[in-house]
C-alpha cells in the first residue's frame, strides 16, 4: 500500500474519533415547555421599563390605558394579547446572567405581568430582538435570569408609552350612509345634500309605462347637490367623505391645550349628518406643524398630521369654491 494512502486513512480515523469525542462531551439541555394562557381570563396587564409603568385594564366596554380609562386601540391589544397566549422558545442563549449584552438589565429591559384577578398568569421579562429579526431575547424568572430566545418579535409591541396605547381613531362612520354635509371656512358656507335618483336598466326603458311601475329599480345613484339644486364635484365630496370615514389623529392635545381651543374659532368647519351629526372643527398648526382639531366624536382634542389635515382642508377648499377664487384672482393680476 502506498505511503499517501496509509497517512490518509489515519487520517480519516483520527477525524471520526474526534467528531466522536466532541459529540459525547456537548451539553445537552432540555428548553422548558411554557404552556398555552386562556387570555380570556386576563383582565389587566402590567409593563414596566425603568422608571415607566404602563397598565392596561379590561373593563366592559374593552381595554383600557391609565388610571383616566382611555380607550386603547383593539388592533394592538389583539396582538399583545396573542403573543401572550403562547410563548415558544428555541434556544438556550446564556446562563451567564450577561443581561446588558440582551439587553435585559434594568435600563433596557421591558417587564411584562398578565393577571386574571390577582393571579399572574404569564409574567417574563423582554430583551432586544435577536439579529435573525424573528426571534426576541427573555428570561423567565427573576431569580434564575436565564437568557432564552424565543420565536416571534415581538417587543415592539410592549416597549411603549401609555400615550402609544390609546386608540387614536376620532371619526368613524359609514360613507354611504351621509345624507349632509356643511362647510365652512374664511366666513364662507356651502351646504351639500344626497339625492337619491332611481336607475333602471335598458332593458326596463324598452317596457312599457304600466311594466315600469310595477317594477322597482334595480338600485339608485346619489348625487351631491347644493342647496340651490346645482351639481357639485362628485369626485372631491366622495374624496373627502373617503378621508373623514376612519379618521386617526397623531397624538391627543392635554387638558390645557384642549380647553384653549374652546375659546377660539376654528379655521375650517365641517359637519356630517346621517342618523346622528358628526361635528370637525380644524385650527391652525401647533409649533410642531401639526393641526390641532376637536370632534363631536370623541371628547378628546387632538393633533393631525399636518399632510393628512391639508388633504381634508384641500376638499373643503375645492368644495367652498376658494381655490378656483384664489386662481381667478390671480390671473386677473
Amino acid at each position: 500500500m502506498k505511503k499517501e494512502y496509509i497517512i490518509l486513512i489515519i487520517l480519516i480515523i483520527g477525524l471520526i474519533a474526534y467528531l466522536g469525542l466532541k459529540k459525547d462531551n456537548q451539553v445537552h439541555y432540555e428548553l422548558p415547555t411554557i404552556p398555552q394562557v386562556d387570555t380570556t381570563r386576563i383582565d389587566r396587564v402590567e409593563i414596566s421599563k425603568a422608571d415607566r409603568l404602563v397598565v392596561l385594564n379590561k373593563g366592559e366596554n374593552g381595554w383600557t390605558v391609565t388610571d383616566k380609562k382611555f380607550s386603547a386601540n383593539p388592533e394592538d391589544i389583539e396582538q399583545m394579547i396573542g403573543t401572550l397566549k403562547a410563548i415558544k422558545l428555541s434556544a438556550l442563549v446564556s446562563e451567564a446572567k450577561d443581561l446588558a449584552r440582551y439587553e435585559l438589565n434594568d435600563t433596557h429591559a421591558v417587564k411584562v405581568k398578565a393577571l386574571a384577578g390577582k393571579e399572574a398568569v404569564r409574567s417574563f421579562v423582554i430583551g432586544k430582538t435577536a439579529p435573525s429579526h424573528n426571534h426576541t431575547f427573555i428570561y423567565l424568572d427573576d431569580k434564575d435570569r436565564t437568557v432564552y430566545q424565543a420565536n416571534g418579535n415581538f417587543k415592539s409591541q410592549f416597549d411603549k408609552e401609555s400615550a402609544d396605547f390609546r386608540d387614536k381613531k376620532v371619526l368613524e362612520f359609514d360613507p354611504a350612509g351621509v345624507k349632509k354635509v356643511t362647510l365652512e371656512k374664511q366666513g364662507q358656507i356651502v351646504t351639500l345634500i344626497k339625492s337619491q335618483t332611481p336607475k333602471t336598466t335598458d332593458q326596463e326603458k324598452d317596457e312599457t309605462k304600466k311594466d315600469l311601475i310595477e317594477k322597482k329599480p334595480l338600485h339608485e345613484e346619489s348625487t351631491w347637490k347644493k342647496e340651490d339644486g346645482s351639481v357639485t364635484d362628485q369626485k372631491t365630496i366622495s374624496d373627502l367623505l373617503s378621508s373623514l370615514s376612519k379618521l386617526e389623529c397623531q397624538a391627543f392635545l392635554d387638558e390645557d391645550k384642549a380647553a384653549r381651543l374652546k375659546e377660539i374659532q376654528p379655521s375650517c368647519k365641517i359637519l356630517l349628518e346621517n342618523d346622528k351629526t358628526f361635528i370637525l372643527n380644524l385650527f391652525n398648526k401647533n409649533e410642531n406643524q401639526d393641526v390641532e382639531g376637536s370632534c363631536s366624536y370623541t371628547p378628546y382634542a387632538f393633533t393631525l398630521t399636518s399632510y393628512k389635515a391639508e388633504d381634508i382642508v384641500s376638499y373643503a377648499d375645492k368644495l367652498l369654491g376658494i381655490q378656483q377664487q384664489d386662481s381667478t384672482e390671480s390671473g386677473e393680476e
